[in-house]
């Protein structure tokens, strides 16, 4: 559930930026298609008991989407060049990066898990 309540809010909160501020459209895609593997391997997981790997993929993912963006930004930053704008969204990336990093982490423990099952119910 918290994948898809996560899923939302980057679904939501990107297409306000890009409505308010703009963005390259190839970068908006890859954010809806960050979404859309989480929708996809949060309700594979919860409906149908299936795809801890395809929700452990989005999460990681999601996290080297919030690595690279959040990282891209650091250069003006440090130099002080950044604006308003680059600034808060910085702040935004770094929080979702680092909520990332345990989300990602968790995602793994599931995949093995369900791997591990796997095995057992086949005896191996």
């Amino acid at each position: 559930m918290f994948s898809l309540v996560m899923a939302f809010l980057h679904f939501a909160l990107e297409t306000a930026v890009h409505v308010k501020w703009g963005q390259f459209l190839p970068m908006l895609i890859v954010d809806y298609i960050a979404v859309a593997l989480v929708v996809g391997g949060a309700m594979g997981l919860l409906r149908w008991n299936w795809g801890p790997g395809l929700l452990c993929g989005a999460w990681g993912f999601e996290f080297c989407l919030n690595y690279r963006t959040f990282f891209s930004r650091m250069p003006s930053i440090l130099e002080g060049t950044a604006n308003d704008v680059t600034l808060y969204t910085a702040y935004v990336l770094g929080t979702l990066l680092f909520l990332s990093i345990p989300v990602f982490t968790y995602s793994v423990v599931l995949c093995v898990r369900h791997h591990r099952t796997l095995l057992n119910r086949q005896g191996k």
